[in-house]
């Protein structure tokens, strides 16, 4: 099952494994999680599981409801989401294996729009062959099994890759990534791949 844990100024207070199918937050006490903020609404945001798949959405609070720093009105939860709200930071934990992950984010390469900068291709194990776009700044791919990593796009280094330990907190200095460097999670090794300004895509 999915996990939520609440941290509150650097402290994990609480832990909360989503077994029901929806759980909503805000300040007032009958939340299945209350927090207890002014600036946060009696009713604030909830989270409704469809089987594995989470889905975050603002229920007009005063002040937005974030994910990653951007605010948000709905949101498809991934592994290692951080949700502000208020002082509070909620991270969000998938149990999905990379096997499960790739099922849903992988393409086939001719579906791969010109226009995306870079990519990630799976060179070995399930889905081979396929492609996964970097349509985002960051993705965690991975879980507490496999070992998770952030790829994650910097203003200074470009694309980097960084190990995350059980926090969610980085375990070792991120490592920028090298178009054609390969790395490898549980089973599956992957490729970085990043389009030249004036080359087409080639997988």
């Amino acid at each position: 099952m999915p996990e939520l844990v609440v941290v509150l100024e650097k402290q994990i207070i609480k832990r909360l494994t989503l077994n029901s199918t929806s759980v909503t937050l805000g300040r007032h006490a009958k939340n299945v999680i209350p927090l207890p903020d002014r600036t946060i609404s009696q009713q604030h945001a909830r989270i409704t599981r469809v089987r594995d798949d989470c889905f975050l959405e603002d229920l007009n609070s005063t002040n937005g409801t974030y994910v990653n720093h951007q605010s948000i009105e709905q949101h498809y939860l991934e592994d290692g989401d951080i949700i502000g709200l208020g002082k509070y930071q909620i991270i969000f934990r998938s149990t999905q294996g990379i096997e499960s992950q790739l099922q849903r984010l992988t393409i086939h390469p001719k579906l791969l729009d010109p226009h995306y900068p870079a990519w990630l291709k799976i060179v070995d194990g399930r889905k081979t062959g396929y492609v996964i776009p970097l349509t985002k700044e960051r993705i965690t791919l991975g879980n507490l099994h496999s070992g998770r990593y952030l790829i994650e796009l910097t203003p200074h280094h470009g694309y980097v890759l960084q190990a995350l330990d059980p926090n969610n907190t980085a375990s070792v200095p991120p490592q920028p990534l090298k178009p054609g460097e390969e790395f490898k999670i549980g089973d599956v090794t992957i490729q970085f791949c990043l389009k030249s300004p004036d080359a087409n895509i080639h997988t």
